[in-house]
């Protein structure tokens, strides 16, 4: 993107093509952004200016990873693929009626231990109500008759 200067009328003004800053015609340089304007046209920089052809060779053949050791595979995560095998016939079939009855039998048992779980629970909560109900029903506690108040004490004993 180097320019050579053009034969523009004088004060006219250009940009550059680098970073689109207006220069003056006669400039080497960029002041904005340090690109050299005037120079050698034939200077080519693979993968700014042109494409660079052994990059695109490489993309083309395409590189297959370096083989690691079992150890850093495994510590790593990277498990090579398997080849796949193909099901057998049956293989994905139901169950036989003895595991179909045990599955059953142990959902069963799963539902009874909720349900179950679930009536302590409200029975707990209806019991919790009932005392906090008692609670707000009984009156508060009153001084006895026979009790002298506190307003008696500082009168004196009652006249006869």
């Amino acid at each position: 993107m180097v320019d050579e200067v053009r034969g523009l009328p004088t004060g006219a003004v250009e940009h550059c093509p680098w970073c689109s800053a207006e220069i003056a015609p006669a400039l080497h340089t960029c002041p904005a952004c340090g690109a050299t304007l005037v120079g050698d046209n034939d200077a080519t920089l693979p993968g700014v200016t042109a494409l660079d052809p052994e990059a695109i060779a490489r993309a083309a053949r395409g590189t297959t990873p370096p083989r690691r050791s079992r150890m850093l595979s495994w510590i790593s995560g990277d498990y090579p693929e398997p080849d796949e095998v193909p099901a057998r016939p049956g293989s994905l079939g139901p169950p036989p009626p003895e595991v179909r009855r045990e599955m059953l039998r142990l959902e069963i048992a799963a539902e009874v231990a909720n349900l179950s779980a679930e009536a302590e629970s409200i029975a707990a909560e209806s019991e919790a109500e009932a005392r906090a109900r008692r609670a707000s029903v009984s009156p508060a506690p009153t001084a006895s008759p026979t009790a002298p108040s506190a307003a008696q004490d500082e009168a004196g004993p009652p006249p006869a």
